[in-house]
């Protein structure tokens, strides 16, 4: 019995073994099918939620570049408004000193014109101040004594009367506007020759009040309205403003018409101070408001 196992000792291990590695294989083989199908499993059970998570991925990543394009153009959009304002800002400056260039090319002008006839003395200045609480009633101008200028001089423009200085200094002067109801210049009706004395009215909607002296006075809307050869501080003929309304007086004595004054008293920039002009000289209305 001992020779027999010894004779097929080899043999029956070596089946043995065979048979083990056969069933290790088959095993094997059993439980990857089985892991693959548990794979298979998890795959298709996981599936919705990878493409959840990739959704958001995607929407979190367009949100992200829509935000950086948002922020983009809104620093663009300031930076455009930045240059508007400033743009806007230099288009407001340049118009300034366009408009004060043009007053003083005319108010130039105008000494120029009335400076060829003799006895007529002249002398351009600039509004250097105004007092809020009596900006439609004076100005200060920076021409005084030193260059001539002195209480009762009249102050125009090219469109027409300005007022008349009231005090000098050296170096200044202040000019009481024809919008004061305390100013007074004799005038006349153009048309009708209709005479009178015109006041300031209300410096708030800056008109005018003509009184007329004639009982029954030929005056109508739109007539023109310029200094009278009676005035005493002023030439005749500088333009002082057109009829709007006509009504009698309270008791009904007289009439009294509101003129709409040719000058804009809240743009002076350059006057001209009539210093010396002829006795009864007479400024054609060209001169006292152009056309």
């Amino acid at each position: 019995m001992g020779g027999l196992w010894q004779r097929w000792r080899r043999p029956v291990v070596l089946l043995l073994v065979m048979a083990v590695v056969t069933m290790s294989l088959s095993f094997t083989a059993q439980m990857r099918g089985r892991l693959v199908s548990l794979s298979g499993l998890f795959s298709w059970a996981t599936a919705p939620v990878e493409t959840g998570f990739s959704a958001v991925g995607l929407n979190v990543t367009q949100a992200v570049y829509q935000g950086r394009q948002l922020w983009r153009l809104n620093a663009e959009n300031a930076r455009l408004r930045q240059e508007l304002a400033s743009y806007n800002s230099l288009r407001a400056e340049l118009d300034q000193v366009l408009a004060v260039n043009d007053q003083l090319r005319a108010a130039l002008g105008l000494k120029a014109q009335l400076g060829q006839t003799q006895g007529w003395r002249l002398v351009t200045a600039s509004v250097i101040a105004r007092n809020p609480d009596t900006w439609f009633d004076t100005v200060v101008i920076d021409r005084g004594e030193n260059s001539g200028v002195r209480p009762g001089m009249a102050v125009i423009v090219p469109q027409g009367v300005v007022g008349r200085v009231v005090s000098a200094t050296p170096n200044t002067a202040t000019v009481m506007l024809l919008l004061d109801p305390d100013s007074g210049v004799g005038a006349v009706d153009v048309r009708s020759q209709a005479a009178g004395i015109v006041r300031g009215r209300d410096p708030v909607s800056g008109t005018l009040s003509f009184q007329l002296f004639s009982h029954r006075p030929d005056i109508k809307p739109g007539d023109v309205v310029v200094t009278s050869q009676f005035s005493q501080y002023f030439p005749a003929g500088l333009l002082i403003g057109q009829v709007a309304t006509v009504r009698p007086t309270q008791f009904g004595l007289t009439v009294t018409a509101t003129l709409e004054p040719s000058v804009h008293f809240d743009q002076l920039g350059w006057v001209t101070v009539i210093e010396q002009f002829p006795p009864g000289a007479a400024v054609p209305p060209l001169y006292g408001g152009g056309s």
